[in-house]
């Protein structure tokens, strides 16, 4: 339940910052009508400098709130034009790490705010109100003074996010915080590189009943399914996947006719949460496809910057190499079953789940990578530098399928050099993953 709050509260953070700030400023405003209106007397202990008349005032919040709402006007062009920015030159799902950014959307709801404190405290300043000093001027000074401060920092976060490097890194370390969560989530969980063979007298296909993408999987609610039906759930689909109505979900096995069937199909739907767009808050893979994104578009035609392409390619090996050092692929979710011999009884009440999937998502994290790269030897020398990164931290049982994946990478690369020097160029690198062994990782 809290990791769905958590998904809910990412995707309305946008609206809920820049609300929190417009609400804080009217809350503000509700405060200093009381005072200024004497229906709460606190201001006869307030020292007179903060004082002002009400002809003064209102001369200042004026001249405020004309002055709040052309910041607040120029702040929303400047976010439109950074967007446009990011979505030409680096990728269109980077404009969530501008548009999210805690500084950009409390810039533009304080100046908001600060137009709507001035307008409340203006309209229920009467005339007859001539003879009281009031406050609202002295926290408008203040307020103003605020909003100076956060428009410095909306101007830095400006110039430094529509920095190349400074984007890959934050959005490596983004997706390396995604990375050590769901590891360290998985890590004490038994893992199989096989799914074991699974005999029993029933078995029961879970379809999908809507489309999306699934953003989340209540493991603990489905390990409850498995227990109460008595049977085991085998996953066919991994998070940040996209799933269409009757797409199968999961094969459910089990030694008992189930007579309440939909109820199965009901509630394991209802153990997963679909939404329209892919997130990184519970997805490695598509945190870690971002920053491919940005290496695509920096080798596209129309910008050739393989040198950006090829800084990307370092921080994505790192993060590969945390899977590639993981052992197993499929994780057990549940208790097994000690001292039986039958594995329908060894794991009934559990979940199995392809958690690390490493051979296909290094396959299709790099192959529209190799099809721009494969004719620039120095993207191709790049993507065996990523590859040898991966092979060190590999578990011996990973290591094999990056061997064979470099000799892959090399018979898709090769044949487009004729020069001998990078040919061995290329020859060199790929021996030196050849060459690497389980004694040398330790």
């Amino acid at each position: 339940m809290l990791q769905a709050f958590r998904l809910t509260f990412e995707e309305k953070r946008m609206w809920m910052t820049l609300g929190g700030s417009v609400l804080f400023a009217f809350v503000l405003a509700i405060g200093v009508i009381l005072l200024d209106t004497r229906l709460i007397t606190a201001l006869d202990f307030f020292p007179p400098f903060l004082l002002t008349s009400v002809n003064l005032a209102k001369s200042i919040l004026s001249l405020l709130a004309g002055s709040l709402f052309s910041v607040a006007t120029f702040t929303f062009a400047t976010m439109l034009s950074v967007i446009s920015f990011y979505s030409s030159n680096f990728s269109p799902r980077t404009v969530e790490n501008f548009l999210l950014h805690k500084t950009s959307m409390q810039t533009l709801g304080i100046f908001l705010g600060g137009f709507i404190y001035c307008l409340s405290s203006l309209f229920f300043m009467r005339s007859s109100e001539n003879e009281y000093l009031v406050i609202s001027a002295t926290v408008a000074l203040v307020y103003a003074l605020a909003c100076v401060v956060y428009f410095i920092k909306f101007v830095y976060n400006v110039a430094t996010s529509v920095q190349l490097e400074k984007l890959v890194d934050k959005i490596y370390k983004d997706a390396d915080a995604i990375c050590e969560e769901t590891i360290r989530y998985f890590r004490e969980k038994p893992a199989f590189d096989h799914l074991p063979q699974i005999e029993t007298l029933h078995q029961y296909t879970v379809r999908a009943d809507r489309n999306g993408y699934v953003e989340y999987i209540n493991f603990d609610r489905l390990v409850e399914l498995s227990t109460e039906f008595d049977g085991i759930t085998v996953l066919r689909f991994r998070i940040g996947d996209f799933l269409s109505v009757n797409e199968p979900l999961a094969i459910f096995y089990t030694n008992r006719k189930l007579e309440d069937e939909p109820r199965l199909q009901e509630v394991l739907n209802l153990s997963l949460t679909y939404e329209t767009e892919p997130s990184t808050m519970f997805d490695p893979n598509f945190a870690r496809k971002k920053l491919i994104e940005i290496a695509l578009r920096a080798v596209s035609p129309g910008i050739n910057d393989p040198n950006t392409a090829i800084h990307i390619l370092h921080y994505k090996a790192l993060l590969d190499a945390k899977f590639a050092r993981l052992p197993g692929r499929f994780i057990l979710m549940g208790k097994e079953q000690e001292g039986v011999d039958e594995e329908a009884l060894r794991y009934s009440g559990c979940v199995f789940y392809d958690f690390n999937n490493f051979s296909k998502d290094l396959y299709e994290s790099y192959w529209q990578l190799i099809h721009y790269m494969k004719t620039d030897i120095s993207g191709v020398v790049a993507l065996f530098d990523s590859l040898l990164t991966i092979a060190y931290a590999a578990h011996p049982k990973k290591l094999s399928y990056i061997k064979d994946y470099s000799n892959y990478l090399s018979n898709l690369t090769s044949p487009n050099f004729t020069e001998r020097l990078d040919l061995q160029n290329i020859e060199e690198r790929q021996q030196h993953i050849l060459g690497i062994t389980c004694d040398e990782q330790k």
